[in-house]
């Protein structure tokens, strides 16, 4: 059932069906679309409306507020840092090889990525969005290899979340760094091809998470749910999704959790066929999504996971300075702390770190007004965050 606010009532989160002009031609604009941040709420409200109409049913709660996670001292990031690009580039190396292993058909070594995803774990624990941020960030842009670095880090960052204890974190993360394999037996100039799939070429892709799975099943002692988050990566909740078609519950925990951070870090990541999106702007597209392509509650625990604005997220403040949201709130996720790194003329300036949640209530108080692609604007966010 719909319900009817005043226009100041609006806030991020809310499902707006409609809202009114005041007009005889034109007395309703449908919007149909979730309100993710006070940029959203700006657009509707600026031609001076009353009321809004909206649909609670479709709002996202996760959006406005989540339950407080337990709280965190995180290691300095800029002790963190040397340490986290050594481990990425020991990542990057191990699936280079490991990929041209799979083209050769010689033999792959599964054992030093359980080693490296020993490392990931270690580091998620010791530092939890910190490092996993300290990676997202990471200089390399060589999406083929790190893309399954990052699921796999995404993946440990979210079963952390859920409870999973630390062998479940390993055989997950495992999952995340080869669920991919079967990648390399479709060949190059599909997986690159800028522009849209013929049928023929669509279903050469579609026979990746089989032939991954095939690929891993005959490895020594690979755990029999590593390789069922391998075959069942591209499901989708509604049943959409392939090889097998399968729907709901029949789609493994493990593998639910790969086909979110899977999507999630495509949708973050430059590609050949279309630019990076902003952290917050992805979460919003798949929230969009839910009780279809993903459950409900698993996408509601990974915003709760990772942060309506993710750490690192580059940001327009209502009073105009740019910053990096330098800290989540899990308490008030739309209350994050930001680093204050530009004025408004987007002039570098000494930064300064705002908690959104404190100002609140006081002349001085902020909101987040937009959020930006820092590519767009050449901006190094890695440097400003630990700066």
């Amino acid at each position: 059932m719909f319900q009817r606010i005043k226009g100041n009532e609006l806030k991020p989160g809310m499902f707006v069906v409609s809202h009114g002009l005041g007009t005889f031609s034109s007395p309703l604009v449908r919007v149909g679309e979730l309100v993710v941040d006070q940029a959203g709420i700006d657009a509707i409200m600026q031609n001076g409306i009353d009321h809004v109409l909206i649909d609670p049913s479709k709002s996202a709660p996760a959006l406005a507020a989540a339950q407080p996670g337990p709280a965190q001292a995180p290691t300095n990031l800029l002790k963190e840092l040397p340490a986290t690009r050594l481990l990425y580039s020991d990542a990057l190396d191990y699936v280079k090889q490991f990929m041209e292993d799979v083209r050769r058909g010689t033999d792959i070594n599964c054992g030093r990525a359980t080693n490296l995803v020993e490392r990931f774990v270690q580091n998620v624990l010791r530092n939890d969005t910190a490092a996993v941020t300290l990676f997202k960030l990471r200089g390399f842009d060589q999406y083929t290899y790190t893309h399954s670095i990052n699921v796999s880090i995404l993946a440990v960052l979210l079963g952390k979340h859920l409870g999973l204890d630390r062998h479940s974190l390993l055989d997950l993360g495992l999952a995340g760094l080869l669920h991919d394999a079967g990648k390399e037996f479709v060949p190059a100039h599909i997986l690159n091809k800028p522009g849209k799939l013929t049928e023929k070429e669509f279903q050469a892709v579609k026979g990746h998470p089989l032939d991954g799975y095939n690929l891993l099943r005959k490895q020594r002692d690979m755990p029999v749910d590593v390789l069922r988050a391998v075959l069942e990566h591209h499901e989708r909740h509604d049943g959409t999704g392939y090889p097998r078609g399968i729907r709901g519950d029949g789609i493994g925990m493990y593998s639910r959790i790969l086909v979110l951070v899977d999507v999630y870090d495509a949708l973050t990541s430059d590609r050949v066929y279309k630019k990076a999106l902003p952290p917050a702007n992805a979460l919003n597209l798949m929230y969009q999504l839910r009780g279809q392509q993903f459950a409900v509650d698993d996408i509601e625990n990974f915003i709760r996971c990772i942060g309506v604005f993710p750490m690192g997220s580059f940001v327009r403040l209502s009073g105009g300075e740019f910053g990096i949201v330098a800290s989540t709130n899990n308490a008030r996720p739309t209350k994050p702390e930001i680093k204050v790194v530009m004025d408004a003329k987007m002039r570098p300036q000494r930064p300064r770190v705002l908690d959104l949640e404190a100002m609140e209530n006081t002349p001085q108080a902020q909101e987040i007004a937009e959020v930006l692609n820092p590519a767009d604007y050449k901006i190094d966010v890695e440097r400003f965050l630990c700066a």
